[in-house]
């Protein structure tokens, strides 16, 4: 048994398919991608794998390129597309703090995030207007990116929403469809 099977998710034949690709101690995979990984043995095992060893690899990435791992996002299922591509906004839901144990992600709570409380709305607008109104996945091909329906979230400070409206809005123009 080599360190890698320290690595949350990994079991007998991903580690394995990592020895087998030329990853033999933790550090050998900082800075690889998810993506990259998973090429690599879809390449090795010469067949496209089912997307599941993709999430299990993002799982991987994060654990091992980041300083402080949040414990509860080491599961391979936070990883899925739902999670790290766009939510409508353009927020990646694996990347925010109250994730998973705050909150279950955009599309699972369709569109009603902690800080509507603040607001007095039903629903957050951008989601009621991108998936409810143009029935669309995000905003990323809307010709008024960003509109007045990008609203602050009170609970930070204007350079923080900044910031992140700048962020969101590049994600959304690069996930085009």
């Amino acid at each position: 048994m080599s360190e890698l099977k320290n690595i949350p998710n990994v079991g007998n034949r991903t580690e394995q398919d990592l020895l087998a690709m030329g990853y033999t101690t933790i550090a050998s995979l900082k800075g690889k991608s998810a993506q990259e990984l998973y090429d690599e043995e879809c390449a090795l095992r010469g067949t496209l794998l089912d997307r599941c060893q993709l999430y299990l690899y993002r799982a991987v990435e994060y654990y091992v390129n980041t300083p402080s791992p949040d414990p509860a996002k080491l599961r391979w299922w936070f990883w899925k597309d739902e999670f790290v591509q766009p939510s409508p906004c353009g927020a990646v839901c694996a990347e925010c703090a109250l994730f998973p144990a705050s909150c279950a992600g955009c599309a699972k709570i369709e569109g009603k995030p902690h800080w509507l409380k603040y607001t007095g709305e039903p629903v957050c607008a951008v989601y009621d207007c991108c998936v409810n109104g143009k029935k669309l996945k995000h905003c990323g091909n809307c010709p008024a990116l960003p509109c007045e329906k990008f609203t602050k979230d009170p609970t930070i400070s204007d350079e923080e929403n900044a910031a992140h409206l700048q962020a969101m809005v590049a994600r959304l123009k690069a996930s085009k469809q």
